[in-house]
């Protein structure tokens, strides 16, 4: 599946910090404190542009705060709004351990951790914190970030919908939920929450893209198309939307015009490997071989560590004939993605072409091992076996290939017949998406 650009990195937690949005204490619900006083002559200072004056002032603050919570917690925001990460830390420490109750504490000490990439005392923090006020959309909407930075889609998935529930008209969280909802493999889920972000946010071109991949990826290229033509209406030379057309054209087989979509993104931007390598995808799909494997090479040389170029190259040397240019492609695609199984399971292939059996099971075992579910890998390493004269081995590997085969045909046949009825089609496309590609 393709990855969907904009996606949050290690940086996704980073406090955006705004002094008003920072503390939303009443007054009067603590007492006055000495150190609480000289941060506001602190904040006062920061904002005329004074950090050292600021700083000299916290740090006097440090000296004189004592049993007040709220102060040790400003008194951190402060630090970390002026960049001295370590002193804030050790102030947010101090406000929950004066008083354990005091959700914002939690809160920002759990920010300062996950930034300085103390992640998992960072998420303790902030589940802390949503769970001391559950009704606070930021704790969620942070927390279900942080979920989804370290790959619990399922739990980002909950507390951005939660997030999202408390402040429905908030187009970020909705847009962030439409991630955690495809990285779970919700993808009806995450186009309805993309879509929610677009109504929200209609002028916001990232929130169509990421709509538009999601319809996509859920076999309504048509829809898709109509929202990445909607951001060249002002965008006319946007090569990445130019690339999105592509795609869809190439998942509803249409190649040609496929082919025509990465030649415009190409005249936009002539270094961009996914382009390129799209370009190569469609042009092999029209048996175009010598110039797809020209496409292909050039994305690769502009993106190296792009591992599906050089497996589709692989697969289109293969097709000439070339064993071994196969064998090298898949193992350079290895190398850059051991866990690739579709290479895997090409390399035994190649492998066994050229004579090398037991190069070959052992490449073929470990496409099994990493995807058991694809019968070729059993139904090569079943010929193999009966050449090796292993009988009972070989009768295994072909019926657990068959048992698959069988699976997948009844798969693919109510898939057909939900395509038919406005669901999902297959895909047309071999080889897949480029992990790391964004668009």
């Amino acid at each position: 599946m393709r990855v969907l650009a904009g996606a949050y990195n290690g940086n996704a937690l980073r406090i955006w910090l705004v002094f008003p949005l920072a503390f939303c204490i009443a007054p009067g619900t603590f007492a006055v404190d000495q150190g609480l006083d000289l941060a506001n002559k602190a904040e006062q200072l920061a904002r005329a542009g004074n950090s050292a004056g600021a700083l000299e002032i916290l740090r006097e603050a440090s000296q004189r705060t004592t049993n007040s919570a709220v102060a040790e917690d400003r008194i951190g925001f402060l630090y970390q709004v002026l960049g001295q990460a370590n002193e804030a830390v050790q102030h947010f420490r101090a406000a929950a351990a004066k008083d354990p109750k005091l959700a914002v504490a939690h809160y920002h000490l759990g920010v300062a951790l996950w930034l300085g990439q103390v992640r998992v005392a960072g998420v303790s923090e902030l589940e802390e914190a949503a769970k001391l006020s559950p009704s606070t959309v930021d704790y969620r909407y942070r927390l279900g970030i942080a979920y989804l930075e370290l790959g619990e889609a399922e739990k980002a998935a909950q507390e951005l919908t939660k997030a999202t529930s408390l402040a429905s008209s908030n187009a970020e969280a909705w847009n962030v939920l439409g991630r955690a909802l495809q990285q779970k493999r919700d993808l009806d889920g995450a186009c309805s929450a993309y879509e929610h972000a677009v109504r929200l946010q209609p002028e916001n071109d990232a929130y169509r893209r990421d709509y538009g991949l999601m319809l996509t990826e859920t076999r309504r290229a048509d829809a898709a198309i109509e929202e990445f033509q909607k951001i060249l209406k002002h965008n006319r030379r946007n090569p990445d939307v130019w690339v999105n057309i592509g795609y869809a054209h190439l998942k509803q087989g249409k190649y040609e015009l496929a082919g025509s979509d990465f030649r415009n993104a190409l005249s936009q931007d002539p270094n961009s490997p996914a382009a390129h390598y799209d370009l190569g995808i469609a042009l092999k799909m029209t048996d175009q071989i010598d110039a797809a494997q020209k496409e292909l090479s050039e994305a690769i040389r502009l993106d190296p560590a792009l591992p599906e170029a050089r497996y589709t190259l692989g697969i289109t040397d293969w097709q000439l004939g070339d064993f071994a240019g196969t064998i090298e492609q898949m193992r350079s695609a290895i190398r850059l993605r051991p866990d690739y199984a579709e290479a895997h399971y090409t390399l035994g292939i190649a492998l066994r072409q050229s004579g090398d059996l037991d190069g070959a099971m052992a490449e073929l075992r470990e496409a099994i091992r990493l995807d058991p579910t694809t019968p070729g890998p059993y139904n090569s390493l079943g010929q193999i076996l009966r050449i090796k004269g292993d009988k009972e081995g070989s009768q295994e590997a072909f019926a657990m290939g068959a048992r698959l085969k069988r699976d997948a045909d009844a798969q693919l046949s109510n898939t057909l017949e939900q395509g038919m009825r406005g669901g999902t089609m297959p895909n047309p496309i071999p080889g897949g998406r480029p992990s790391g590609q964004q668009h």
